[in-house]
């Protein structure tokens, strides 16, 4: 408690609007750009306080924006604002200052550091960039905050980019999709536990990283919290990384496996037998194009060893997919076509 005594000296009404001036980037290289760090400790001069450590250092991290805005995560609590910098000729120390900060007042659980760190801000006058840490400097030397790189920062890559090909919800309760990067978006869906969705790439927005997502086999496209997301894991195992390529594969007639099927094409036909050919992309991403009995072809679609669909088209006249399962057997119908696919020839082996 010490350490709140120290800084009570300024209210929260106060601290939150300190500053008049718009902040502008330097002109010059700023290694400062674009970086995401959590804290490791403040640092006091003061005897009494000394060295004080966040019981958790995820819950107060800080994104320094290339625009001049910053945007902190600082407990239960949420701080946006401007900050600017001027590195030295080294480029690893120099003048830093936050602008205008603007926080969220909610009562965090103690004990908390949010409203010092609030507090304080418009009072750093320096930085120093040593040992991969960022350490920013009180005037009068009164202290100094250590930031470290923060490792839950970085945006996921799109699958395009070697990133998964789709995500899982991973939070306890409902996952809200919204039509923008924004907790002030509108709603569009919400998602359980569990639910599989596609990566459609990733970004950065309010202080948070946001993925574009649609649910596995179709919906609503919006974004979500990617705090929120873990890689889905295929059922062999494996999580899918990077593009699928099995449908071009498929076209090319590069098949990894051949064989034949159960396969029936017109109501209350027997069952026979129709030739195949699958691309694979791994966890459980596939292409099955089979030789139809009437000459034609016939391809399904598989991802993470669930068929999600069928190349019908106009000339068809679009028939329905329909599919159920049957131990480690997919039952697959396509309008009057039917279709019987193992796991194996997706999953291989």
């Amino acid at each position: 408690m010490k350490y709140w005594k120290a800084i009570g000296i300024l209210t929260c009404t106060a601290i939150l609007a300190f500053g008049s001036s718009p902040v502008v980037l330097a002109a010059s290289a700023n290694p400062l750009l674009d970086t995401s760090w959590r804290l490791v400790h403040f640092q006091s001069m003061d005897d009494a306080i000394g060295t004080v450590h966040p019981d958790d250092p995820s819950l107060y991290t800080m994104r320094l924006n290339r625009d001049g805005s910053v945007n902190m995560r600082l407990n239960c609590n949420r701080a946006n604002g401007d900050w600017s910098a001027e590195p030295s000729a080294s480029g690893d120390s120099g003048r830093f200052e936050f602008g205008p900060l603007q926080a969220t007042r909610a009562l965090c659980p103690p004990p908390s550091m949010d409203e010092g760190i609030v507090a304080q801000a418009g009072y750093i006058r320096s930085f120093l960039l040593k040992d991969g840490r960022l350490h920013l400097s009180l005037m009068a030397d009164a202290g100094i905050y250590a930031w470290e790189p923060d490792p839950a920062a970085a945006v996921p890559a799109a699958p395009e980019g070697g990133g998964p090909r789709n995500w899982r919800v991973s939070v306890d309760s409902m996952l809200n999709l919204r039509a923008q990067p924004s907790t002030a978006a509108e709603i569009v869906a919400r998602y359980a536990t569990g639910t599989i969705l596609d990566n459609l790439g990733c970004r950065r927005a309010e202080g948070r990283t946001w993925c574009d997502v649609q649910q596995l086999g179709g919906g609503a496209r919006g974004y979500v919290a990617a705090e929120h997301l873990q890689p889905a894991v295929a059922p062999d195992g494996s999580v899918a990384n990077g593009p699928d390529d099995s449908a071009l594969r498929a076209g090319q007639g590069q098949f990894d496996a051949t064989g034949s099927l159960p396969c029936a094409q017109a109501p209350g036909q027997p069952m026979t037998y129709c030739r195949f050919g699958v691309a694979r992309a791994g966890g459980g991403y596939a292409t099955v194009v089979i030789d139809r009995l009437d000459g034609g072809k016939r391809a399904i679609f598989f991802r993470l060893g669930v068929p999600i669909g069928a190349d019908t088209s106009e000339a068809d006249s679009y028939p329905e997919f329909r599919t159920t399962r049957e131990a480690d057997l997919h039952l697959i119908r396509v309008g009057s076509e039917r279709y019987e696919i193992p796991d194996a020839v997706i999953l291989g082996g």
